[in-house]
């Protein structure tokens, strides 16, 4: 008997814990999120040319993951009802535009840009300048390209999506598949690189 007691009197304090954790991690990141969003403690914000509008996170959407925009530009556009896996990272400095209903699993990249200078010597410069701590500096020879994920998608466990996709609504990325060409919507991609296997039911 004292025991139920004991659990009812805590049961509430932990639900108003909860309810003021995600709120205090909505409120201090930079980022429109919305109410009904929740943001998990293993999840991670890093908007790093502090434009609020330029990470959106739809209603009852969850996050594990991590959300990073580049120092120079970058968007990402998460709609409702969606699920970002633990240890899985959009990185955007084009844009990423997710659809609504849509699973990514756990460590899955999605990523829009190849980050760096393709040639050794641009590459160079690059990396003293972001390791040494200067001003960043964006580079025109960094090649990037909108993603675009529909509607229903799932996207399985350690999957890679890159620079320029388009995956159609309702379709199914396999787990540990790498996603280099568009996706017709409604079909199953396997493999590397990733290849239409089937068809959603």
């Amino acid at each position: 008997m004292l025991e139920k007691f004991i659990w009812r009197a805590v049961d509430p304090l932990l639900l108003v814990a909860a309810r003021r954790l995600r709120r205090l991690r909505r409120d201090n990141v930079c980022a429109q999120i919305d109410p009904a969003a929740t943001l998990h403690p293993e999840s991670r914000i890093s908007n790093l040319h502090g434009h609020p509008e330029s990470i959106v996170v739809g209603a009852r959407t969850h996050v594990r993951g991590e959300l990073l925009t580049f120092w120079d530009e970058g968007r990402i556009r998460i709609g409702d009802w969606c699920y970002v896996g633990d240890g899985s990272r959009l990185w955007s400095q084009a844009s990423i535009e997710i659809g609504n209903y849509v699973l990514i699993s756990h460590h899955v990249d999605i990523h829009d840009t190849n980050s760096h200078p393709l040639g050794w010597e641009e590459r160079r410069g690059d990396i003293e300048r972001v390791l040494g701590g200067k001003k960043y500096q964006p580079l025109l020879s960094v090649k990037k390209a909108p993603i675009v994920i529909e509607d229903d998608v799932w996207i399985g466990f350690k999957a890679s999506i890159f620079k320029g996709v388009h995956i159609g609504r309702g379709a199914i990325v396999a787990a540990a598949s790498v996603v280099t060409r568009d996706v017709p919507a409604g079909n199953i991609v396997a493999g590397n690189p990733a290849r239409v296997i089937g068809h959603a039911p």
